[in-house]
This record gives C-alpha cells, structure tokens and sequence, in this order.
C-alpha cells in the first residue's frame, strides 16, 4: 500500500497557503499508478480551458504550458516527452465551430469573445473525469468517516450546469457540509441521515470545474 493524494500536488494553486494539509488516502500502488496518469492528462487538457486570471487559478496555467514545452525540459528524454504530448494534444484539438455549445463541459465555455471559427476545442475521456469524481467522492468517506463505499453502493457523476442542478444545491445549502482545500478544491457533501452513505456531492476545482455526485444503494432502486 501506498499513500495517494486526494486532488493530485501539482492540481493545488500557487496561492494555497503553505501549511495546509493535502488529503491522503491508502492506494495500492497499480492504482496510485493508474490515477497519476489519469490526473495528469486531465491537468494538461482543463488546464488549457480555464481562465488563468481568474480567482483560484494561480500557476496552473503556466504549470500546463511548461509541460509541453521542450524548453523547460530536465534532459533530452524529458525534452521528447514533452513535444510529444504537445504533438498529440495538436493533433486532437477541434474547432469551436465542430461542436454545438451545448457539447461543451459547464463553466469551460468560451471565455473572450471569440467567433467559434477561432476558438479551439479540447476533448477529454468522460471516463477520467468519472475516475476523478470518484476518488475525491470516495476520499472524503475515508478520511472523514473511516468508510470504504462498497457494493450495494455505487458512485455516479454528472457534468451538469448549476441552474439545472438547482434540487441538488439546495439540498446541499440546507444540509451539506463543506470540506474546503482552498483555492484549489471545494467539496459539499449532504448526507443521509438513514444509511450515513446515500449522499450528494459538488466538487469545485479552480472555482470554474465542477462535477456533481451522487452515492446511492443500486439495490434500492425499483
């Protein structure tokens, strides 16, 4: 076993005050693994699709653009790497014009008032953000109520727009309680009172990446 951080180090702003505790939760090290892949390609891809000036973005932009250029490489190897995933990400952007906006992932919509045509659109595996939402989801439990989630409960995420979530937040402003890293990451979780593990999560990375949850028991459903 090994230990694993919750939001990845290199996900934490440059404005994260300096004593403050970055959760860990046990891993075995395939999935410690397994995770770090997955955390950095989604750090690369919605690292390029936030607004850098914004509030609780600090160094996360320039952090992405440094990763992909050969010149702030360690070796000759490194220096490869690096252009190759500058290569690959090239070759997989689209243009804004490809998509209808609503195929867009909430709060990472054109920010600057460009014509679709000159906007760029980068794509990302449903599944990491699925993986992400998850660990966060299955981090809080640990590290606040010392809880595996394990069948019959299962874990499912959604990319929805606040003003359709509207059930979800008020549930949450009524009874959810706030597990803040900030700037970097803000979780609510409302919680059952009747199992202690049905709930509703929303996730804030950067103040402009959310995802919601939810834990149910599969079991219970008609």
């Amino acid at each position: 076993m090994t230990w694993d951080h919750v939001l990845p180090e290199s996900w934490y702003p440059d404005t994260t005050p300096a004593g403050i505790e970055k959760w860990k939760i046990p891993a075995c090290v395939q999935c410690n693994n397994e995770y770090g892949k997955i955390e950095q390609d989604l750090l690369l891809r919605i690292g390029l699709c936030i607004d850098s000036q914004a509030p609780g973005t600090s160094g996360i932009v320039a952090k992405v653009l440094r990763s992909i250029n050969p010149q702030y490489a360690k070796n000759e190897k490194d220096a490869r790497h690096r252009a190759a995933k500058r290569e690959q990400l090239i070759q997989q952007l689209r243009k804004g014009n490809d998509f209808p906006c609503t195929a867009v992932y909430p709060n990472l919509e054109e920010k600057w008032g460009r014509p679709p045509e000159q906007q760029n659109i980068v794509t990302f595996p449903v599944r990491s953000v699925q993986r992400l939402s998850e660990k966060i989801v299955r981090g809080i439990f640990y590290i606040e109520d010392g809880k595996f989630i394990e069948s019959p409960y299962v874990i499912e995420t959604f990319a929805i727009r606040d003003e359709r979530a509207l059930q979800a937040n008020s549930v949450l402003d009524k009874f959810g309680q706030l597990y803040a890293r900030e700037p970097g990451i803000v979780v609510y979780r409302a919680l059952s009172q009747e199992d202690a593990m049905s709930s509703i999560f929303k996730i804030e990375i950067w103040q402009q990446f959310k995802m919601y949850a939810s834990v149910y028991d599969q079991t219970a459903l008609p």
